[in-house]
């Protein structure tokens, strides 16, 4: 009982940590009981079944009708070398690179359809990937916008020519007052090629709906690629990238190593995601959606997505803010503590996101040492992120978290 009221005195003071501004505060906020309303997932949460593209190996036989090769420009060659020999901490994030890239062209995808600059109808907007581990492949597929040849040229012929950028710049010219801002993850122009990390050739197709053709890119990031206009894709819109693995990066095609990556980094795109016709999302990025949306239902399925437990938290804090940083968070205070039976001392286990994909796990710098039983999300769209998005960098933005 004592220990319960003290940390009832000590939840207020969790806002502060944050920077929050609050005008009133009360421990309702924290209460598991309140009324709300029926959730809206950033997705819909009906299982969508993949298209026979979607669950089986790629053939590589391609009827090929012209082809040009075409050379890095000297900078970029060097460039290739250092992205994929040095600034990736681990092989891993690939995955979460990839996913992110079409992800950001599956939002590309949706904004031209809500805009009406693309009414033709196509395969719904999901992810595929499909791993074999007697072809040594792994195939990320997503139906978002595709690219077209000159397309294909300058993003993935100039490295940090971020094609994300330049369509969100398009976007703001637009009039129709339909922002996509905060969806788009891409900023640097350089995930694609992390794919040369564990791949000694790569592979992109890709099609568009304003083009009756497809193009096929290839390159084993040596310093030269290839463009070859290609008759029949195997789809109507999109792009499937093949990866052929390196021989000491064959784990990335055993299902559940892949399966666990996906998970750790990109549960929470607003896209469906299979991997070998697998849905691998199952659960709500929660923290994005307005609490007076969320059921008590849904709060209690995330805190035992993220605390591994089926045991019933004590309080919650739900909270949004746009100054002096954009800020989505969802806490968790547990109904108890190992350390509380004399057990070794818990890591603090509240996770940094940025639009909805994890930068760091356990992120000791969000919250004080004396905090470490909360666990939680924190989604900040402003943090200042180093070219690999596996860390933030050291500025005064990050002090405001706290």
């Amino acid at each position: 009982m004592q220990r319960s009221s003290q940390i009832l005195k000590l939840l207020p003071r969790i806002p502060k940590l944050f920077s929050f501004r609050i005008a009133s505060f009360s421990i309702k906020s924290f209460s598991n009981n309140s009324l709300i309303s029926k959730p809206s997932f950033p997705f819909s949460t009906e299982e969508t079944k993949p298209t026979k593209e979607f669950v089986e190996p790629e053939e590589m036989n391609f009827q090929k009708e012209q082809t040009e090769n075409l050379e890095f420009r000297t900078e970029t060659k060097r460039l290739l070398e250092i992205v994929a020999k040095s600034i990736y901490q681990d092989k891993e994030v690939f995955v979460r690179e990839l996913l992110s890239n079409s992800a950001d062209a599956l939002e590309k995808q949706r904004y031209m359809q809500m805009s009406g600059k693309d009414v033709i109808p196509g395969d719904p907007l999901q992810i595929s990937i499909v791993i074999s581990e007697s072809k040594k492949q792994i195939i990320i597929q997503d139906t978002g916008i595709g690219m077209g040849k000159q397309d294909l040229i300058d993003n993935l012929g100039t490295i940090a020519s971020s094609g994300s950028k330049k369509f969100l710049d398009q976007v703001a010219k637009d009039s129709n007052n339909i922002n996509i801002s905060d969806k788009i993850i891409g900023q640097f122009g350089v995930g694609f090629y992390s794919s040369f990390i564990v791949g000694d050739m790569v592979q992109v197709i890709s099609k568009t709906n304003t083009d009756p053709h497809a193009y096929l890119w290839t390159s084993d990031g040596s310093g030269s690629f290839e463009i070859s206009k290609i008759k029949d894709p195997g789809f109507q819109r999109g792009t499937k990238i093949i990866i052929h693995l390196r021989p000491d990066c064959l784990t990335f095609s055993k299902f559940e190593e892949v399966k666990k990556i996906v998970q750790k980094y990109s549960n929470f795109i607003n896209f469906p995601i299979h991997l070998n016709g697998e849905k691998m999302n199952l659960i709500g990025a929660l923290w994005a959606k307005d609490k007076k949306e969320c059921t008590p239902d849904e709060y209690k399925q995330f805190w035992e997505y993220i605390s591994n437990s089926q045991m019933p938290y004590k309080y919650k804090l739900h909270y949004s803010t746009d100054a002096p940083l954009s800020i989505k968070s969802l806490i968790y205070v547990p109904t108890t503590h190992s350390e509380k039976y004399g057990l070794h001392a818990e890591e603090n286990e509240v996770n940094l996101y940025s639009k909805k994909v994890l930068i760091k796990a356990k992120c000791k710098e969000i919250l004080p040492n004396w905090l470490r039983f909360v666990k939680g999300v924190v989604d900040c769209e402003d943090i200042p992120l180093n070219i690999s998005r596996e860390n933030y960098q050291d500025s005064a933005l990050i002090a405001k978290l706290r």
